[in-house]
């Protein structure tokens, strides 16, 4: 899968030349660069009744399981974040059928007010990475000033990623809270097709393009339609 994932990277990038886009080089990811570990179909095994993850070449470890995997288990992905670890599980299962309400609604989806929507509600934007980018910049300052390879170097590293940790998580609460709301009551939901990759590209206003990233509009469109792939967008 390691293999995998470097070649997929070199088509997509040699994809992306032909295209015009502008793109560099491939980086040596070193000790500490690489974070995630993929073991697809086979090579481990989850004990849920005694919490035990087993993976080929490692052997058995204890996990703490939030909540109970239904399905087929397909693939088990090891990701870490600072000093944590946890294990990604995939399954496949059947998807549970919503009740009809015969309801349609439109979205507008912007930076000031997160969503408004035809039937008058407006949802303010949370703006989560902004809420925590002075904290942020301050513990880059410091990290910049460490001595590389030094427990204090390490400390501020381990602080930055538990801080964008944090970031992540309020930004996947809000999402999955709003969009889990909208499918729940509408049957049709019709959203503006926006380019917003090229919003994200388009002139030198780095202070929009942080607000675009941190509102997470592709995020947001995905969640509502589990039919998507990660990148699509939907039509109007």
């Amino acid at each position: 899968m390691v293999n995998y994932t470097l070649w997929s990277n070199i088509k997509g990038l040699f994809a992306s030349k032909k295209n015009g886009r502008k793109v560099g080089h491939i980086r040596f990811k070193g000790y500490g660069w690489y974070n995630t570990l993929n073991y697809n179909q086979s090579g481990f095994k989850v004990d849920q009744d005694h919490g035990i993850l087993h993976l080929s070449k490692i052997g058995d470890m204890r996990i703490k399981i939030y909540r109970k995997i239904e399905g087929c288990i397909k693939a088990v992905i090891i990701k870490r974040e600072g000093q944590r670890w946890f294990a990604i599980v995939q399954a496949d299962r059947e998807p549970q059928q919503l009740p009809e309400t015969e309801e349609a609604v439109g979205l507008d989806v912007g930076l000031t007010s997160f969503v408004v929507d035809s039937v008058g509600n407006e949802i303010e934007n949370p703006r989560c990475a902004k809420q925590s980018a002075d904290k942020l910049a301050r513990l880059q300052r410091r990290l910049a000033r460490a001595v590389r390879g030094s427990n204090n170097y390490k400390s501020l590293k381990d602080k930055i990623a538990k801080l964008h940790k944090r970031i992540n998580c309020q930004r996947d609460d809000f999402l999955h809270k709003l969009s889990r709301t909208y499918v729940n009551s509408f049957d049709i939901i019709c959203v503006e097709d926006l380019d917003i990759k090229g919003l994200k590209e388009k002139g030198h206003n780095n202070g929009m393009h942080r607000s675009i990233h941190d509102a997470s509009w592709s995020k947001f469109i995905f969640m509502l339609s589990p039919g998507l792939r990660p990148g699509e967008q939907l039509t109007e």
